[in-house]
């Protein structure tokens, strides 16, 4: 990665008018919310509408950005976009689909459910995964490819399919990529987790997965797979549909993965384990667990793991409506010494007449690793009685930490919540970051009572929009397509 000078980024504050707050210069506030009113668009809200496709970015070598299409709904995408010049230019993913399958009949999960991102390697070859049903009903997992820059892809089906949906909304098993949190580019394309399920288990929220891993290789331009590596038959499975960190960090020559098992019903919580896949030899060492994550046998309970720039390896456990669990490793030439777990947050959720901090309830991590070594993580976070949104009542926001080097994990700041609804909410966020260290934040507005039940996957991803933020998380803008476009390296 190439090193930059750090930010003396542009800050911003919210006007405090309610619904038609502004964003506006000035210096930050410590803290200062982006204050949605879901009933009114983004563009008379704040006067965005922006010239990019709202989706999570993703960046090549160069800092070219690269965004996959989406809609409201949650099954549909259809192109790619590639960073040009004065904007972006678009390049079809189905046509390469079609001409593979003839009876492909519509993309699943492709609007953000499952992985929506474009990667990138070290040579600026091309990579997604995509989810597709066919005639018959069945689903396909697909490998999509390009080698010249994203203007034509190629199609390789992965292993363990065709399947089919579970009919019940369940996670019935998929597939998810290595992607760029830091430290992690590579000249090989990324590694690639499949599951599937092998039998329930106890638990609102849990089914017992199997959990594989393979490393696609090129022979001259073609792109090929190998036997899938076996990882787990105890998978809790990987939830890709908000938070989305990196299930995999590579150093070197070797990938660290992570995941999270189910474990028996009187068990602490539920194990957090990593281990280390050699490049070289396409083997997988022996799992070691490094932490444990609360509530037990819940899917939500997806971790993350990043390197940084001397090798060290970072862990956050997942959680639902409770604390993060963060390790890292000791010794970057000895990555089986791992640190005491310790919580990330414990306060900002307070009881009625609690005095002290409250406690920490977290779900969904997005992770990256910032040029200086800082740790960023989004999350959602349960709030009550800390500040003066909705009286004092419990509501969801979107919220931000950082761990910088040497340093104790920051107090939440909130980055945006719906200021009309208290309760649940969803923001459905993923979190990348650039060759500059900008960290870009994809993220929109959901609330189940806002859609009837027979309408929500097809109408889940409203009031859509990429943040940016030019200093480690501390302030939060609306990303601009110059931002982009002015954002690409020159050497």
């Amino acid at each position: 990665m190439r090193r930059v000078p750090r930010f003396a980024a542009a800050a911003f504050v919210l006007a405090a008018t309610g619904a038609l707050a502004a964003w506006t210069a000035g210096p930050a506030a410590a803290d200062t919310p982006l204050r949605l009113d879901n009933h009114l668009s983004l563009r008379s809200q704040f006067g965005y509408s922006p010239a990019y496709e709202r989706n999570l970015p993703s960046f090549d070598a160069a800092n070219r950005a690269y965004i996959r299409s989406r809609t409201t709904a949650q099954d549909p995408t259809e192109y790619a976009f590639a960073q040009a010049a004065r904007g972006f230019r678009r390049a079809s993913l189905l046509a390469a689909v079609r001409r593979a399958y003839p009876g492909f009949r519509a993309t699943v999960n492709a609007g953000g459910w499952a992985g929506e991102a474009v990667e990138a390697d070290a040579a600026g070859r091309l990579y997604t995964l995509l989810e597709i049903k066919i005639r018959d009903g069945s689903l396909r997992n697909l490998l999509l490819y390009s080698i010249d820059g994203g203007r034509r892809w190629r199609v390789l089906k992965l292993p363990f399919t065709p399947r089919r949906r579970s009919p019940d909304g369940r996670n019935d098993g998929t597939c998810a990529s290595e992607h760029l949190a830091g430290f992690n580019l590579r000249g090989e394309p990324p590694l690639i987790a499949v599951w599937r399920p092998v039998g329930d288990w106890p638990g609102y929220r849990a089914c017992r997965m199997a959990l594989y891993v393979l490393q696609p290789r090129f022979e001259g331009d073609h792109l090929v797979l190998p036997d899938p590596v076996p990882v787990s038959d105890r998978c809790l499975g990987l939830i890709q549909a908000a938070g989305g960190a990196s299930f995999a960090a590579t150093v070197g020559t070797t990938t660290y993965i992570v995941w999270a098992e189910v474990a028996r019903i009187d068990a602490p919580g539920s194990p957090i384990f990593v281990a280390a896949y050699d490049q070289t030899t396409g083997t997988l060492g022996a799992p070691q667990q490094v932490a444990t994550a609360r509530p037990l046998n819940d899917d939500h309970t997806t971790p993350g793991i990043v390197a940084d720039s001397k090798g060290l390896l970072h862990v956050l456990s997942g959680g639902h409506n409770t604390p993060f669990m963060y390790t890292h490793t000791i010794d970057p030439a000895d990555p089986s010494t791992w640190s005491r777990q310790e919580p990330i947050l414990s306060s900002g959720y307070r009881q009625p007449g609690d005095t002290g901090a409250g406690r920490g309830r977290q779900t969904y991590a997005s992770l990256v690793c910032t040029p200086d070594d800082a740790l960023v993580v989004v999350f959602r976070q349960w709030r009550r009685g800390v500040d003066p949104a909705f009286g004092g009542e419990p509501y969801q926001a979107l919220s931000v930490q950082r761990l910088d080097p040497g340093g104790a994990w920051s107090a939440p700041r909130r980055i945006i919540y719906c200021s009309r609804y208290k309760g649940y909410a969803q923001y459905y966020q993923k979190m990348t970051i650039d060759r500059r260290g900008r960290i870009f934040l994809s993220l929109n507005y959901f609330r189940p009572h806002d859609w009837p039940r027979d309408q929500r996957v097809a109408n889940r991803y409203h009031h859509r929009m990429i943040l940016i933020s030019e200093d480690r998380g501390d302030t939060w803008r609306f990303a601009t397509l110059a931002d982009f476009v002015d954002g690409a390296l020159t050497d």
